[in-house]
């Protein structure tokens, strides 16, 4: 059975933090076996996932999102999928709608399965961002902009 092969590690690529339409993206980057970053298709993936956010919010809103979250740009085997998270009431990660691009037409984004949350290497990844916003964020020193810089600052190696 194809589908339940053993798990093996990819490689995660950190990427850039992205600034758009008022967001803050962290991004990561996976690559399946035979896969090879590309820039433009990360910046079509990071555009496509720009235009799917709802609009930012602040960071000292409590009533709202923060403008602040993580994107993964997975080069899989059989399209390139692209989960995009974000934080919004200090404490709760919300999911953007999930987009897709065949490897036919690799920056031409579509939409995803949108109920999946990711696969299990981009689960690793939101366990990593997790775990840095409760330890920047929500446990750091220093301002909520002193503290976000902290986070922005921790990356997945």
């Amino acid at each position: 059975m194809d589908h339940l092969q053993p798990f093996r590690p990819r490689p995660v690529l950190p990427l850039s933090v992205i600034k758009g339409r008022d967001w803050h993206l962290k991004r990561y980057a996976i690559l399946a076996d035979g896969r090879v970053f590309d820039d433009d298709i990360a910046d079509a993936a990071s555009a496509a996932a720009l235009d799917r956010l709802p609009r930012a919010g602040d960071l000292l809103d409590g009533a709202g999102n923060h403008g602040v979250g993580f994107q993964i740009i997975h080069f899989a085997e059989i399209a390139v999928v692209s989960p995009t998270f974000y934080w919004q009431w200090g404490s709760v990660l919300a999911k953007a709608p999930q987009i897709r691009a065949r490897w036919e037409a690799p920056t031409v984004f579509g939409d995803g399965v949108d109920q999946v949350v990711g696969c299990l290497w981009e689960m690793d990844i939101v366990r990593f961002e997790t775990d840095a916003w409760r330890a920047k964020m929500l446990g750091g020193n220093g301002t909520p902009p002193e503290r976000l810089v902290a986070y922005f600052e921790e990356q997945l190696v």
